[in-house]
């Protein structure tokens, strides 16, 4: 700044910062807490008229916000001439991207006129996304809108991006291609919330690889996992089908019948995976994680990134009213949280309703830690005994007291009515019939054979279906 200019700046305390910054756009939705703490972490830097305020090649290492003057961003062709060039003034951010995924610079930034822009550094930047989550989903947003779309970022890994598939709390899911196997794939992102979580990513650099080897009907394929963009993506198979969530939102309550052929699937899924090498705990069972295709075939997914929320008073979201009490308390955990999460399923599935429901997060979570759930028969007196005492020993506070045998469990769950085959005139049936056989033996084959039947273009649908204990 030339120096008969009188600085804007110096009479600025973190106060006065914090109402400018939440001025800008993408900070305009953060509580004033969060924005106050953003400010208190800010530098200020100052550009005279036609200076470099970011130059192309150097590593991203800035947020800048700016607070006074203009910029123009200069987009250069694949020879490195100017293209197009971009005016932006005060309440622009810029050199978010190059930061957040830790890459360099892809545009020229010069100021236009004297400009005086806030800025966070690296260090600080990183601090304020594993401080804030909600500042993270903030980031996550920016990053995604800049995934699949003409002239940002349309490749993961050999993936080509095609468009965004769907979003949760954890992650974003975009349709891709593979090119080498010419095929459809989905490719999850997992949020920067995540992504900077150094405790989380611990836990899931030592599941990937195994999460990725699991090999079921009812578990949806993980290909492999890729580290980009300063976070994960997860290449799995394009699932074709609904969630069980929408289901229950346009369904209401299933029959006993319906509730049992699906949860048997999902215990088919969780039994094989508890005795997966030193077994895996999917930790975040719950209706939106299971898919159900038109013949009622499920596949569970999102293994290994299920979180924690924060205990603080947020509307809830639906999601932890399956978390079982060891997760809230924080304690070791095993394949006994996902009878608990199998148990709210039931009881929601059933009932149309959850155990338990309140207007905040602590509140539930304090329900589900020391309150005892509703009788099931109450909400669904056809229930027979067995089923039932199942649902609600599932949902006790302590693990010990849940039914843990996978095979008792599986039978209380088995369904009762009889396979019944019936064909259209243009319609042929193989039947391939497994004895003394379980789901983990004979997975590979049936995979195998649908990718058989994919690659030869047969319209086909694979049923399974599982046949009635013997009278005694």
């Amino acid at each position: 700044m030339p120096p008969d200019c009188e600085d804007p700046t110096l009479s600025l305390d973190a106060d006065d910062i914090a109402l400018i910054l939440s001025g800008v756009k993408i900070l305009q939705d953060l509580d004033a807490d969060i924005v106050t703490d953003i400010a208190q972490h800010t530098q200020i830097e100052h550009f005279a008229k036609g200076e470099m305020v970011i130059q192309r090649g150097q590593m991203g290492t800035r947020i800048y916000f700016i607070f006074q003057g203009k910029v123009e961003v200069q987009l250069p062709d694949l020879n490195g001439d100017i293209k197009s060039r971009i005016m932006l003034k005060k309440g622009e951010v810029i050199g978010e991207i190059s930061l957040l995924i830790n890459s360099t610079y892809s545009a020229d930034i010069v100021a236009l006129t004297d400009t005086v822009a806030f800025y966070l550094d690296q260090e600080h930047f990183k601090l304020m996304i594993e401080r804030h989550p909600d500042f993270a989903n903030v980031m996550s947003n920016l990053m995604t809108n800049r995934m699949a779309q003409n002239g940002g970022i349309n490749k993961v890994g050999k993936y080509q991006l095609r468009g965004r598939l769907g979003e949760g709390n954890m992650a974003t899911v975009f349709n891709a291609w593979d090119p080498e196997l010419e095929r459809e794939v989905a490719v999850k992102m997992l949020k920067y919330k995540l992504a900077y979580n150094d405790k989380f990513l611990d836990r899931f650099e030592n599941e990937a690889k195994v999460i990725a080897s699991l090999n079921h009907p009812n578990i949806v394929n993980v290909y492999e996992v890729i580290d980009d963009f300063s976070t994960r993506f997860i290449v799995m198979e394009k699932l074709h089908g609904r969630d069980l969530s929408e289901i229950l939102k346009e369904k209401g309550s299933f029959t006993l019948e319906e509730t049992r052929d699906i949860l048997s699937q999902v215990a088919a899924a969780l039994q094989y995976a508890h005795s997966h090498g030193s077994g895996i705990v999917h930790r975040d069972i719950k209706p939106s994680n299971i898919v159900i295709d038109a013949q009622g075939n499920i596949k569970l997914t999102d293994f290994g990134i299920a979180s924690p929320p924060q205990d603080k008073e947020v509307n809830i979201e639906g999601t932890p009213s399956y978390l079982a009490p060891e997760i809230i308390r924080g304690d070791l955990l095993d394949g006994r949280a996902d009878i608990y999460a199998l148990g709210v399923m039931a009881f929601h599935m059933l009932s149309s309703s959850l155990p338990f429901s309140a207007a905040t997060l602590s509140k539930l979570l304090k329900m589900q830690l020391e309150q005892t759930p509703p009788d099931i028969r109450n909400a669904c007196p056809d229930i027979d005994d067995v089923f039932a005492d199942f649902v609600m020993t599932s949902l006790s506070k302590n693990p010990d007291d849940r039914m843990a045998d996978w095979n008792k469990i599986r039978q209380i769950l088995k369904p009762t009515g009889q396979f019944h085959l019936s064909l259209d005139p243009d319609e042929l049936a193989v039947i391939i019939r497994f004895r003394d056989t379980a789901y983990t033996q004979s997975a590979s084959f049936i995979n195998a054979m649908q990718k058989l039947l994919q690659e030869e273009g047969f319209n086909h649908e694979i049923e399974m279906h599982r046949g009635s204990p013997a009278e005694e």
